[in-house]
């Protein structure tokens, strides 16, 4: 359980293992936990557990913060208090115009419903309000907003986005951007409809729809202009994430409030970038790395994918794109429902139309649309991940939609009126056609041109397997639901035939144009019917979503051969935590030449590695870069966990931060000794250990004989029942880690044989030398005496120093007692603090668990060098996944009854 590679200047050399050597007695103190780091902190003071408690800590960040972004939130709480005054007013008013105006406001709505559900796309006769009310009710749009999800939703987006860029241009810049893109914003995104709608013969829609605007365009202008003061990284982020997502509004609903707010985006960006300058980095999108080009490709594929989702809930229908949304929806069983919502432009939403169909639940509506949509999330996601199956699979997806594009708009007008062939005059190369086929058509010439960023394969085995279950589920629900149909006919309007089953079979499983344009040729009348035809599809997305799922997840598991290969090259060269990295669990990137290494796991989309390079030390740097292309080929953003100074500042200079995760304490066997006050308590212990009649046994577990193996166990399972988590993982070795013939053991055991207490030490070599050992398992009885671990350890600091005095030239260079987790973090700069002061919080509610700060005190009593460990990331809005990632890398095994336990047993520690 340790975790640093000692400087090339501090070399000690180890005892032979399997020695027995006996020692006077001693007792141990309350350390029967394992070592371990945690935390944050910064390189230039020593970790030492702070007298503030992490709420505290957190405290000051979050007073720190605000008092750096007052205007953010004083505008987003002035933001909400006007729409809570706007709604009480208005509620008053109701009220006191008494429940005939109630009563006359419902009416109007329920006129409007029946006209838009039946078809009838007119608008009430209502006298069109003044110029001057025009103005206002526009203005109005861009503050108020209409429920309380919205308004809690926009203060989110308002509070982050202010924050951003109150602190990139001043409050000062900040408003007149905000302001500036709006108005004009709006102006020339009004426009752009008018101009976009006159050529797609959408005129009498935009005269009839009411025109409302969104707070977003009073924010996104600002966003983008402070865009231009970030980094390239986080430049990119902005723009593909903010233009994405308005775009994607832009060509689903087509709502005039969508075009103003691009107009805002541009206005906001050309902006920053004149009063920033000319940038020193500039972005090339289709020259970035893998990573940056997958997020490309995720970005289109998810703005496909949630397109139904839009064009179905959005109150307008006239965006270029909501064609292929409603065209690639779930389809509802209505004969004229993809019609009526192409043609209605100002319906109140498609999914009230789909509601209003008799045979349709509520619950089976909502299943439908989001499986299919969940399932092709799921597929960006993939690509996001550089799975080269989620490329293939987006290819075929979009290359069916074109198809069936195809079909619906050039073949099935003449097969339903052969005699017609005007009809393909009427529906074929329109701008419709062109709108529902030409996206996902690009985006599969792209993908495919792009395959070679997609590196990241499948196995076989997975895709055999998941195809198998999608044919099956399909082939399993198909036959479920014709025999239904066969056996219970009159259940279906009109009698269910075998003709007319398998007829209706494709509308279970297809989008609303890949069924073609005949509307239903049966209907389930009672609920079972109704259930067993909305089920049907419902099963097989479910199944398809499943699969997708597991093909695209990070499935790793521990690498056997590797770890044999790793296993001899950390004999090789490494650091003092580099043992560990031949433990169960973790998976391995080789150098190209095959003589260094680097141990990972990968959780939450993080590879996690296990300390730094071993193997040969010429290539430790060289690996640190290559790893990190390593990882951005698969998508995954690195996390080097506990490395040292050096490495630290390499990978500093690689652009990565970093933050403190805790204190190594090593100890020099070569000067040794226990004069002094400040020796008292282990002198103590070694000389209560005398007298008592305890010695030490040096060994290895198999050497130790099954007599002793088992009392170990025992002491293990005994101190494990007494903790609310589970044993910790990663880089704290429990049993299974003791049997590897090169750890030593050193136990202290009475005059009867009785083992009071046990250590295990992991050896670090240096082409093929012990140069060190590092503390790793260190447990004792409940009963054992006190003083019996600073025994254990003071023992072994004599061995190594005595076995030096014998053979200088096989002299250990240092005894390392591990790191002590969660002691002593710190943040390297404000963007890590707030995160780092929340780790501190954990380790205070952990405290009495697993006693971080009471075995960094017990370590400090040998008087060590401390030598602070941190972990290194290149992307710190990876932040909150790195955290996860270490969690579970530390308790992997954690249950949700293990949590209530621990929320019972433990309570915060208010030691300060």
């Amino acid at each position: 359980m340790t975790h640093n590679d000692m400087s090339t200047t501090q070399h000690m050399q180890a005892p032979q293992t399997p020695a027995v050597s006996s020692s006077q007695p001693g007792a141990g103190p309350e350390g029967s936990d394992h070592p371990h780091p945690r935390g944050g902190g910064s390189p230039s003071r020593p970790a030492s557990p702070g007298k503030e408690s992490g709420w505290t800590l957190l405290g000051y960040d979050v007073r720190h913060w605000a008092h750096g972004h007052m205007f953010a939130i004083v505008t987003t709480a002035v933001f909400i208090l006007l729409n809570i005054t706007r709604w009480v007013y208005r509620a008053i008013r109701h009220l006191g115009s008494g429940p005939n105006a109630l009563s006359t406001d419902f009416a109007k709505m329920m006129v409007k419903r029946r006209i838009s559900m039946s078809g009838m796309h007119r608008e009430l006769d209502v006298s069109s309000p003044s110029l001057p009310s025009q103005i206002w009710n526009l203005a109005g749009s861009l503050v108020f907003v209409s429920g309380i999800l919205t308004l809690l939703f926009n203060a989110a987006l308002m509070l982050l986005i202010l924050s951003v860029a109150q602190s990139r241009l001043g409050v000062a810049r900040t408003v007149v951007v905000s302001v500036g893109s709006a108005v004009l914003g709006t102006a020339i995104g009004l426009l752009l409809c008018v101009a976009a709608n006159m050529y797609l013969n959408n005129w009498q829609w935009v005269q009839r729809i009411p025109v409302s605007l969104s707070p977003l365009i009073v924010m996104v202008g600002a966003l983008m202009a402070a865009s231009a003061y970030e980094s390239i990284l986080w430049r990119r982020r902005i723009l593909l994430i903010g233009y994405t997502a308005i775009s994607a509004l832009l060509l689903f609903s087509g709502n005039p409030g969508d075009y103003c707010a691009l107009a805002a985006a541009v206005v906001g960006h050309v902006t920053g970038r004149v009063m920033h300058g000319k940038p020193t980095e500039h972005i090339a999108w289709w020259k970035g790395t893998d990573y940056e080009i997958r997020r490309l490709f995720a970005a289109a594929q998810f703005v496909l994918a949630i397109g139904p989702i839009l064009a179905l809930t959005s109150h307008s229908h006239a965006g270029p794109l909501t064609g292929l949304g409603l065209f690639t929806a779930p389809d509802f069983g209505s004969s004229t429902l993809l019609n009526v919502c192409l043609s209605s432009r100002s319906a109140r939403s498609c999914m009230i139309l789909a509601a209003g169909a008799k045979n349709l639940t509520a619950v089976s509506l909502w299943f439908g649309v989001l499986l299919p949509v969940a399932a092709l999330a799921v597929v960006a996601w993939g690509v996001y991940r550089g799975k080269r199956l989620a490329a293939w699979t987006s290819i075929i997806l979009n290359s069916t939609t074109v198809i069936f594009a195809a079909l619906y708009y050039l073949v099935f007008p003449l097969v339903i009126d052969a005699d017609n062939p005007a009809l393909v005059g009427r529906y074929g190369f329109t701008p419709a056609f062109i709108a529902t086929a030409l996206p996902p058509l690009a985006l599969v010439v792209l993908l495919v041109k792009s395959l070679p960023h997609f590196s990241v394969r499948a196995s076989r085995i997975s895709v055999r397997t998941g195809i198998a279950a999608i044919v099956v589920a399909l082939l399993g629900t198909s036959a479920g639901y014709l025999l239904f149909g066969s056996l219970f006919p009159r259940d279906f309007v009109p009698r269910a035939s075998i003709a007319r089953l398998l007829r209706d079979l494709p509308r279970r499983f297809l989008p609303m144009g890949f069924a073609g344009r005949t509307g239903s040729l049966i209907r389930p009348r009672t609920v079972f019917s109704i259930m067993v035809t909305q089920g049907a599809g419902i099963i097989f997305w479910m199944c398809v979503l499943i699969v997708f799922v597991l093909w695209f997840q990070d499935s790793l598991k521990s690498d056997g051969y590797g770890r044999a290969r790793a296993s001899q090259l950390v004999q090789v060269g490494g650091e003092s935590m580099s043992f560990m990295t031949t433990w169960e669990g973790n998976r391995y990137w080789f150098s190209p030449t095959g003589r260094s290494a680097i141990a990972y796991r990968v959780l939450h989309g993080v590879a996690l590695t296990v300390t730094g390079p071993f193997g040969d030390p010429r290539e430790y740097m060289t690996s640190l870069r290559e790893f990190i292309r390593f990882c951005d080929a698969h998508s995954w953003s690195p996390a080097f966990y506990a490395v040292h100074e050096e490495q630290r500042q390499e990978l500093e200079d690689l652009g990565c931060s970093s933050i403190q995760v805790g204190t190594e304490m090593l100890v020099a066997p070569s000067t040794w000794q226990t004069r002094g006050k400040k020796w008292q308590d282990i002198r103590t212990a070694i000389n209560k250990a005398k007298r008592d009649g305890v010695t030490d046994v040096f060994t290895t577990y198999d050497a130790a004989g099954w007599n002793v193996q088992q009392q170990i166990v025992g002491i293990s399972e005994q101190w494990a029942e007494l903790k609310s988590l589970p044993e910790m993982k990663f880089t704290l070795g429990g049993i299974e880690e003791l049997t590897d013939p090169r750890v030593a053991l050193l136990y202290a055991q009475d005059g009867d044989g009785k083992i009071l207490g046990v250590t295990s030490w992991l050896p670090t070599y240096q082409e093929g030398r012990v140069i060190g050992w590092t503390l790793d398992f260190m447990r004792h009885r409940t009963d054992s005496p006190n003083g019996v671990m600073e025994f254990l350890i003071a023992r072994m600091a004599e061995r190594l120093r005595d076995q030096g005095q014998e053979d200088p030239d096989h002299a250990v260079t240092f005894m390392s007692l591990s790191a002590a987790p969660l002691a002593g973090l710190s943040p390297d700069g404000q963007d890590s603090a707030m995160i780092t002061h929340a780790l501190q919080i954990v380790a205070d509610t952990l405290e009495p668990a697993y006693a971080f700060k009471s075995l960094y005190f017990f370590k400090r009593k040998f008087q060590p060098i401390p030598s602070p460990i941190y972990i290194c990331y290149p992307d710190s809005a990876k932040l909150a996944q790195i955290g996860l990632a270490v969690t579970g890398a530390y308790l992997p095994e954690l249950t949700p009854s293990q949590i209530l336990d621990m929320l019972k047993s433990l309570r915060p520690n208010d030691d300060k």
